[in-house]
C-alpha cells in the first residue's frame, strides 16, 4: 500500500480544516474511556498523554475528570482546534513521541494505529511505552479484524491507510512492552470491529 506519511498528515489536517471530526465520543468507547479514568483515580495517577489526540475529543474527558492532560497529533490543525477548547495537543507523530522516558504515569492512544504498517504498530507501541514509566497503565483502541489493507478516499483529494489485524496479532504486539490486563473485540455491525487493549507497561 502506497501512503505516505506526508498525505496522512494531509488527510487529517484537511479534516480538521473543514471541522469533520465530533467534539465528543460515545458508546462502548466512551465506557472504555470511563473506565480507563476509573483506574487512574483508584491508582492515584492525576496525569495522562494522549497519543494520536486528534482535536483532543478524549483529551476534553480528561480535562473535565480534572486530569492533567497532555496530547500530541500528527495534523497541527488538531492542535489549533484542541486549543479553542482550552486544551493542548501538539504537533507529533506517535512513532517518535517528542518526551523524556518515563515522562508520564499513563498513557491513552485511540484510533490510530489501524494507520500503520504492523512494523510500523511496533515500532509506535515501543515508542509509546518507552515515555511512561513502568507500571503505567497503556490503553490502546484500533479498528481491526481479519489481515487486510484499503485506502480511504472519502475526503476528495485526499488519502490515508487502513491495515486491519486480527486480535491476536495485535495482543501480540502491545504485550511485547508489558502486560495485557483485558483485550475487548467489540462488534460495532456495519461500522466494523474495534480492539480496546488495557495494558501495563512493564519494567
Amino acid at each position: 500500500m502506497s501512503v505516505t506519511r506526508d498525505e496522512l498528515q494531509s488527510y487529517y489536517e484537511e479534516e480538521a480544516a473543514r471541522g469533520l471530526r465530533r467534539t465528543s465520543v460515545r458508546g462502548p468507547r466512551l465506557e472504555f474511556r470511563d473506565r480507563f479514568i476509573a483506574q487512574l483515580r483508584r491508582e492515584g495517577r492525576g496525569r495522562v498523554v494522549d497519543l494520536g489526540a486528534g482535536p483532543g475529543r478524549d483529551a476534553g474527558g480528561f480535562a473535565e475528570a480534572g486530569l492533567d492532560v497532555i496530547g500530541i497529533d500528527l495534523a497541527h490543525g488538531n492542535g489549533v482546534l484542541a486549543r479553542g477548547r482550552d486544551l493542548t495537543v501538539i504537533q507529533a507523530s506517535v512513532l517518535s513521541p517528542p518526551f523524556r522516558t518515563g515522562a508520564f504515569p499513563a498513557g491513552w492512544c485511540m484510533s490510530v494505529l489501524m494507520h500503520l504498517s504492523e512494523s510500523e504498530m511496533v515500532q509506535a507501541v515501543q515508542a509509546m511505552a518507552e515515555v511512561l514509566a513502568p507500571g503505567s497503565p497503556l490503553w490502546i483502541g484500533m479498528w481491526g479484524g481479519e489481515d487486510a489493507e484499503r485506502v480511504d478516499e472519502s475526503i476528495p483529494g485526499q488519502r490515508r491507510p487502513f491495515f486491519s489485524r486480527p486480535l491476536t496479532t495485535n495482543r501480540e504486539i502491545i504485550d511485547s512492552v508489558g502486560s495485557i490486563e483485558s483485550a475487548d473485540d467489540w462488534d460495532l455491525g456495519e461500522t466494523g470491529r474495534y480492539h480496546a487493549i488495557a495494558a501495563r507497561i512493564g519494567g
